[in-house]
């Protein structure tokens, strides 16, 4: 295996959540997902959506800024996910953060931003979910 140079780490497999109250009885959740996606790690996703929808937060923001998935394998469960967060009552509303110009945010946006709300950054993610007319 060829040695990495000083100061590089491969980015761990892993999911965090985080909640953070931003008003009365308001909650949005981040999900930061970091890795090569893979079978295990969208299990690992899966089970955080899952923990998040339960907890019942406004909003959840999915940063997917660390995130491998070179063929856009994902794509399925953020569907998913927003098909999840729609049927709840009241819905939550979810957003992804991810770079441009990858293959899983062109098929997104090929398939219609409308569908599930796409953001550059956290702040603009943030922006947009605080935003009254959001959703």
């Amino acid at each position: 295996m060829p040695a990495r140079p000083p100061g590089t780490t491969m980015p761990p497999q892993a999911v965090l959540t985080t909640v953070a109250t931003t008003g009365p009885a308001t909650a949005v959740a981040e999900i930061a997902v970091h890795g090569s996606w893979s079978h295990r790690l969208g299990l690992d996703v899966t089970a955080a959506l899952r923990d998040c929808f339960a907890d019942r937060p406004s909003s959840i923001i999915i940063d997917l800024h660390r995130l491998a998935d070179d063929d856009a394998a994902s794509l399925p469960l953020w569907l998913a996910a927003r098909r999840a967060a729609n049927v709840l009552r009241p819905p939550v509303q979810l957003a992804l953060c991810l770079p441009a110009a990858t293959v899983l945010q062109v098929r997104l946006r090929r398939i219609g931003a409308h569908r599930l709300p796409l953001y550059a950054t956290m702040v603009q993610a943030r922006a947009a979910v605080a935003s009254p007319s959001a959703g």
